[in-house]
């Protein structure tokens, strides 16, 4: 039949608006991974399709909600990727030599702290402090309470703060 056309339903033209607004700037962070090239771009792709597996599930999210959910599922998979191949990134080249001497701040000491947190308090001060995603939108990624979400916070700050005095990062002065 020439000319008969199916209309595109809400959903798709959603997903194809979200695609088109992220996809750049996905590939960027994608690519401070893994170096731009191919593999940048099957990483965005890849957090697509994992984004269409589970659509039905994110589906009353807000588009801002979905573009940060996108980042980080990007991130994630671009780190997947980089740990295929046992690599370094040049992110990770770049953190490593840092700009002051070592001697004055301790640098790389403080990384590998933060990196060494309990991965249950790291994901979650995460995607609360990195991502700003809301205590709901937590919970429900990590199928947590909103409650289990606010003591993780809590305590994993805490225990950050309290790593960080130790290693003599922070005075005695509170910390917010």
């Amino acid at each position: 039949m020439q000319g008969f056309r199916k209309e595109p339903s809400p959903e798709r033209e959603r997903l194809v608006r979200l695609y088109q607004k992220s996809r750049e700037p996905m590939t960027r962070l994608a690519a401070r991974i893994l170096g731009a090239g191919p593999q940048a771009e099957d990483a965005v792709h890849e957090s697509f399709v994992k984004l269409l597996r589970v659509y039905d599930q994110l589906r009353e999210r807000s588009d801002g909600q979905l573009e940060r959910w996108l980042a980080v599922v990007a991130r994630n998979t671009a780190l997947d990727i980089l740990r295929k191949e046992r690599r370094e990134t040049p992110l990770e080249r770049e953190a490593w030599e840092p700009s002051i001497p070592a001697d004055e701040g301790g640098f790389e000491a403080l990384v590998a702290l933060i990196r060494a947190m309990p991965e249950d308090y790291r994901r979650v001060l995460e995607l609360r402090f990195v991502a700003e995603w809301s205590l709901a939108d937590i919970a429900k990624e990590l199928h947590l309470t909103e409650g289990a979400v606010k003591t993780r916070i809590f305590r994993g700050r805490r225990l950050l703060i309290r790593q960080l005095r130790e290693e003599g990062y922070l005075d005695g002065q509170a910390c917010v």
